[in-house]
């Protein structure tokens, strides 16, 4: 199984002390939200196991600051699910969903009658991310949330045709759809800190972040390939690897462990020379690397040892048994 693969990280793992506490109070949430209303789904859920994958991105988050990460995340937890079937083939379905989602940010929250649960529960999230920020903070996570929506067109694109991407657009379209970039701002959010602008366009952390999401991404893309493969979804390097260089899995999964050994050495090569010119911005840039750390340990924890990627479902079977996205969305 992929999810025995070893990968090395040079970053020690933690773990909030409220991860148990997190996991009942996210089950909860699904069920107020109207996203969680039978038993198949909440077994799924529970595997997802999406508190204790955040209790290790966020190990000094609790309480409410960490619920709120965990809710964002469920919420694209859940509409990646909810593609992962037959609407996802359908380009014009999927750009009318998360043209819903879309609306959510540009409204600050507001939603349309009959858009569903899910729309509903990431209009929740939005106002709770929302308050007490910055428009400038407000306005980069948004794009971060507007990168998410938008690859889930070019991905149904893709499906349709059949076509599996080249290793080059793989990582130019997997930054997006990794959801890394949000999730790193769900951290600033729930520590309490914001990068300024002049920070977070130094190149250096730039190339960090780049870092960063390659890692978590490609470290899912491996873990999930057999659930991927299962259901006909072509985005995943192991496959992208293997299609362009015609190797096998074991030749394409060594590529890739050596792929995460360089990118260990360059970001620890670039933390270096950030942090040692960072007098003005250390007190805000030292977390944030710490947040780095932590999203690539922990995702890697996480992904090792929950059940989302092994004990796959059924491809005759829907991934959620509830339409959560079954709105009167309009197209556009």
């Amino acid at each position: 199984m992929p999810q025995d693969v070893e990968f090395a990280l040079p970053f020690p793992t933690r773990i909030s002390p409220d991860a148990d506490a997190a996991r009942a109070r996210s089950v909860a949430w699904c069920r107020r939200r109207g996203l969680v209303t039978n038993s198949v789904d909440e077994g799924r859920v529970r595997r997802w196991d999406i508190a204790g994958l955040m209790a290790a991105w966020l190990p000094d988050a609790s309480a409410d600051r960490l619920d709120l990460a965990v809710d964002a995340v469920l919420v694209a937890t859940f509409l990646d699910d909810q593609f992962d079937g037959p609407l996802a083939q359908q380009t014009q379905r999927v750009r009318a969903v998360c043209d819903a989602f879309h609306d959510v940010m540009a409204s600050s929250g507001g939603v349309l009658d009959g858009s569903g649960p899910l729309v509903a529960a990431f209009a929740e999230v939005w106002q709770r991310l929302s308050q007490g920020a910055t428009a400038e903070w407000i306005d980069r996570t948004a794009r971060h949330w507007d990168w998410y929506f938008d690859a889930y067109a070019e991905e149904a694109d893709n499906r349709a045709r059949r076509r599996i991407p080249t290793v080059e657009e793989h990582f130019a379209l997997r930054r997006k759809s990794g959801f890394v970039y949000a999730m790193t701002d769900l951290s600033q959010k729930a520590y309490g800190f914001e990068l300024p602008r002049h920070a977070y366009d130094d190149p250096v952390l730039r190339h960090m972040l780049d870092i960063t999401a390659d890692v978590v991404d490609t470290l899912n893309d491996v873990h999930s390939v057999e659930k991927e493969e299962s259901r006909g979804d072509l985005h995943n390097l192991v496959l992208a690897i293997e299609r362009e260089s015609g190797c096998g899995r074991r030749e394409s999964i060594a590529r890739i462990q050596r792929l995460i050994d360089d990118w260990n050495r360059e970001f620890l090569e670039h933390e270096r020379a950030l942090l040692d010119g960072a007098e003005r911005d250390g007190p805000v840039l030292r977390p944030f690397v710490d947040c780095m750390r932590s999203a690539m340990s922990g995702y890697l924890h996480w992904s090792r040892t929950c059940q989302r990627y092994s004990q796959l479902i059924p491809p005759t079977e829907p991934a959620l048994a509830a339409d959560l996205v079954r709105t009167r969305i309009r197209n556009r």
